[in-house]
């Protein structure tokens, strides 16, 4: 993490960066994905089928990745905050085996909304997979717990 966790809305600050790094997509969070949402698109288990489909094997789900982005921001945010918004746009497929590595960076501050903006993009050994956004409300001050 290149800058403290803000812990209040008081210490964040425009500019301010972050770093998060989600442990390698595996085929059970797949499989546990699909079953969650009901997205059952064998690109996504049927190795064969994803080659065929010209996607070079199984990838993960768009939604998936883009829960990791979720994920990384409220890991940023810390207890006591609350995600508001995230939107993001697919750049490239994950993999099972991927390690997608986030980083931040505070676009604005907004002291009368108790918000600050994001900007988020996840990379699989430096090649973009997804780029987004996200609001976060964060107590004034004080701690979270």
């Amino acid at each position: 993490m290149t800058a403290a966790a803000p812990r209040s809305l008081a210490a964040a600050r425009e500019g301010d960066t972050f770093a998060f790094t989600k442990a390698a997509v595996t085929t059970r969070q797949l499989v546990m994905y699909a079953g969650a949402s009901g997205d059952y698109n064998r690109i996504h288990y049927d190795h064969h089928f994803a080659v065929e489909a010209g996607l070079g094997g199984v990838i993960a789900h768009g939604m998936l990745t883009m829960g990791f982005l979720a994920q990384a921001v409220a890991d940023w945010a810390g207890p006591g905050a609350m995600v508001r918004d995230v939107l993001s746009r697919f750049v490239s497929p994950v993999k099972p085996g991927d390690v997608v590595a986030f980083t931040g960076t505070v676009t604005a501050v907004d002291a009368a909304a108790g918000t600050c903006a994001l900007d988020v993009e996840g990379a699989v050994a430096g090649r973009p997979v997804i780029r987004g956004a996200a609001v976060v409300a964060l107590p004034p001050s004080g701690s979270h717990a």
